[in-house]
């Protein structure tokens, strides 16, 4: 198989829904050379952002404000890598700006904190704006209790997928294999998977 260079395939949504897993299963596939670079945000390929990631999973931090900023830092840090890795071989990501927003901007309800919405989304435009995602499969159905899937990040994403209708993709809740199937089916209706 072959993602065609310059795809960005984007996996979102909540906590504990499948993500991981099927990045994890796509990675491995049987890829063509050059492969497909899988990442997940923050966390990323370096060990700074590694670290930060850590920190901000097992550490309290006071302000969810301080926490987006620690992830969009993330994202800023691997931009690079992601850009090169679209161009040679297409890019997975597990997680991208959509989960800032929702878990960020609707879950911990920056607005009511007098965080200026403009500012926040160009924070996010001026690590993103050139990295478009070409599909956001959305996966909406966590398989384990998450005390962070609240409503707020459940309309969060919902508001977030209609403004991007046109690029996301509602994933099914079905098992791992089922799942794998119905992504890499998506990818060959639109012409992003090739057989090599």
């Amino acid at each position: 198989m072959h993602l065609v260079p310059g795809t960005l395939v984007v996996l979102e949504g909540l906590d504990r829904s499948g993500k991981s897993t099927q990045s994890a299963a796509l990675a491995g596939l049987p890829w063509a050379e050059p492969a497909p670079l899988f990442m997940h945000l923050p966390s990323g390929r370096s060990r700074f952002t590694a670290g930060v990631y850590r920190l901000t999973e097992q550490e309290p931090i006071a302000s969810p404000l301080a926490r987006q900023l620690l992830h969009l830092a993330c994202h800023a840090e691997n931009i690079g890598a992601v850009s090169e890795a679209r161009d040679r071989g297409g890019v997975v990501l597990d997680r991208w700006w959509w989960s800032t927003v929702a878990y960020g901007w609707y879950g911990a309800r920056l607005a009511e904190q007098g965080l200026d919405k403009d500012a926040f989304f160009s924070m996010i435009d001026l690590v993103w704006s050139g990295q478009p995602a070409d599909v956001v499969f959305l996966f909406t159905t966590p398989y384990e209790r998450d005390a962070l899937n609240r409503e707020p990040v459940r309309e969060g994403y919902r508001r977030i997928a209609t403004d991007h209708s046109t690029i996301t993709v509602e994933v099914p809740s079905a098992d791992a294999a089922a799942t794998t199937d119905f992504l890499l089916a998506a990818l060959r209706e639109r012409d992003f998977l090739t057989l090599a």
